[in-house]
């Protein structure tokens, strides 16, 4: 007779819950930064990699890196025929489209007052119109399939807020509440997640981080008293893709050095 604490029926073998073997991923803005670091942790747990953005160049060369079969896509994701082209494009490659990360973002960091109607408009285009675009589309296909993991990329910010991070935090804000919308409207066949990471070492905070007194003041904010680098993101990305989480969807995984721990 086995012991009440026995599993004697895994859902998912321990062993296999972080492999990636043969499933399809599609990482938009998978050129630099959070993307790179993303596309290259999934072909490493034996994903096949569709890289798409806008610096076909930087995609290519981030493919010339991978193990497994990838494709290079160059998108605008703010077009949305584009988006539309995309999908189709890793389909006639692939055939499916298991997981699918949206990661591109862009920031103004300016007091309210100072905003532009423009730099608003401009953020709110990339940060938020063009991750329901990608999530639309691609959640078309994940339906149809009846299975797939999304991941949408949010931000520290878009849970605490702060000065100067008006539109970003607002963006940021409205994807994590559409995460949690399409978790609900999706399921139970596909997971819908996001990851909040803090302030990491990307393209679009080393410009900032140029300013001493400010990167000091930021830096002192997170628990662990540093920035985080790219690919601390992956572990979490590898998690919410794999069947190691087939019971989170709707949720926002903060990966941000204790960030909003501190910010309450």
């Amino acid at each position: 007779m086995s012991a009440d604490w026995e599993i004697t029926n895994w859902s998912v073998q321990p062993e296999r819950m972080f492999d990636l073997t043969e499933r399809v991923a599609l990482v938009t803005g998978a050129a630099s930064g959070i993307g790179r670091a993303v596309a290259l942790g999934l072909d490493a747990c034996g994903a096949h990699i569709a890289l798409a953005d806008r610096d076909a160049a930087g995609a290519r060369a981030v493919a010339a890196r991978l193990r497994h079969e990838a494709l290079v896509v160059e998108v605008n994701v703010t077009d949305e025929a584009q988006v539309q082209a995309m999908v189709q494009a890793v389909l006639g490659r692939f055939a499916r489209i298991d997981i699918s990360f949206n990661i591109p973002g862009i920031n103004v960091r300016k007091p309210a007052v100072e905003l532009t109607s423009a730099e608003w408009r401009s953020v709110v285009e990339v940060n938020l119109n063009a991750a329901f675009l990608c999530a639309r589309e691609v959640g078309k296909v994940m339906l149809q399939q009846q299975r797939g993991s999304m991941i949408n990329l949010a931000s520290a910010r878009g849970l605490t807020g702060g000065p100067g991070q008006s539109v970003y935090s607002v963006t940021k804000a409205g994807v994590i509440q559409m995460t949690r919308c399409l978790a609900l409207e999706w399921a139970p066949h596909v997971r819908v997640n996001a990851i909040a990471p803090g302030y990491l070492k990307t393209p679009l905070v080393k410009e900032i981080m140029k300013d001493t007194a400010w990167f000091e003041r930021i830096r002192n904010l997170h628990a662990m008293k540093r920035f985080g680098e790219p690919e601390e993101v992956v572990g979490a990305a590898i998690f919410l893709a794999s069947d190691a989480s087939s019971f989170v969807t709707g949720t926002v995984l903060s990966v941000d050095g204790g960030w909003t721990a501190g910010q309450g």
